[in-house]
């Protein structure tokens, strides 16, 4: 899933991804210049500007540590392209962005021991690892690492609240535009895209050992070249219920409260999938629950009825209609398909089929 920003920029965006290759674990640190000589020491009062000057309300002790993981569609994009010095000076925080593995050498997977997949989430996994044992070195304090993200990066930073791998790794969570209830979040058909695969490289074979081989034999370049198709708003290549990284599926997890041993912040924007439905917004009464009904189904594919009643589906709104702006209904168990329907819509495209690693340099 790749944000308007991203999608209107390809010109910029591409002298990002000029170097690419499958070793490309590497973190980019940005960390804030030396504490000012008027700086507060932690814990004392920061209201005491009067106003006159600026102070400098830098702390000298460990910082906070912020670590940014990428979206798009799982198939490609880079950490590269987020400039963390910003938030670095003005937050006082140590700002890591990463790269991970994408598309087909991220995430490919045969359902069983041949190919378990999830290689992505395992290195931003191991990324976390590094950075809890060594951030220390920067200056930054190991006991107070949030990870956040949006869209892709999101369902990431969700799922990573699920895995038993990630425990103790970091401790805070910023979840933006999406989550790992969204629709593009999990693979649920491995094996069907794996074998798409296999079959334009010319290793159709059953069994998913010899078909693994197979495609190790393979040039990276010949796997990720190859155009694979996934449903709409689905990815062909993306995590999968493994029993290990994930243990299951997401929502059993959540259900069963894996995420509560962090503090987690998640959020939506006012004009989450304005795209979608931009034709149908009035600039000032919003979009009336029949036009939102119309275009979610034009886009999902499936009806709404679970989640708000709005008398009968049409595409001109009566006059006196009530319309409304993005919100949770309150209907008795509406919420968790409110939030799979938001998490859907959140992206401004569908998952594009070109796949790409990155190799960053920190």
């Amino acid at each position: 899933m790749m944000p308007i920003w991203f999608t209107f920029n390809l010109d910029i965006v591409t002298t990002y991804i000029q170097d690419q290759h499958e070793d490309c674990l590497y973190l980019n640190i940005y960390v804030p210049t030396e504490d000012g000589a008027h700086a507060k020491k932690q814990g004392e009062d920061l209201s005491d500007n009067d106003g006159d000057e600026d102070e400098d309300i830098r702390d000298t002790g460990a910082k906070p540590v912020m670590v940014y993981i990428h979206g798009g569609s799982y198939m490609e994009g880079t950490g590269n392209m987020i400039d963390g010095s910003v938030l670095a000076s003005y937050g006082n925080v140590i700002v890591i962005t990463l790269n991970y593995r994408v598309g087909v050498l991220g995430f490919l997977s045969t359902g069983d021991q041949a190919a378990k997949g999830n290689y992505g989430l395992l290195d931003q996994i191991q990324a976390l690892r590094w950075i809890s044992e060594n951030i220390g070195f920067f200056g930054g304090d190991s006991n107070r690492i949030t990870v956040f993200g949006s869209g892709i990066g999101a369902s990431c930073v969700s799922l990573l609240t699920l895995s038993h791998h990630s425990e103790g790794l970091f401790h805070r969570a910023i979840i933006q535009s999406g989550s790992a209830l969204s629709s593009w979040a999990v693979n649920y058909q491995p094996v069907k895209y794996t074998r798409l695969l296999a079959e334009k490289v010319g290793c159709n074979v059953l069994d998913t050992s010899d078909m693994v081989d197979c495609l190790r034999k393979k040039s990276s370049r010949e796997l990720v070249e190859q155009d694979i198709q996934p449903a709409r708003y689905h990815v062909a290549f993306g995590p999968v219920i493994d029993g290990d990284v994930i243990p299951d599926d997401p929502e059993i997890l959540m259900e069963q409260g894996e995420f509560l041993n962090y503090d987690i912040m998640l959020g939506v924007n006012q004009g989450e999938g304005l795209r979608f439905v931009e034709n149908v917004v009035d600039s000032e009464d919003g979009v009336s629950g029949n036009d939102f009904d119309f275009s979610a189904r034009t886009h999902l594919g499936k009806p709404l009825s679970s989640c708000t009643q709005t008398g009968q589906t049409g595409t001109i709104p009566r006059p006196d209609e009530k319309r409304w702006w993005l919100y949770l209904p309150t209907t008795s168990g509406s919420s968790r398909r409110w939030l799979r329907l938001i998490s859907t819509l959140a992206m401004a495209r569908p998952p594009t089929s070109t796949p790409s690693t990155i190799t960053a340099r920190a």
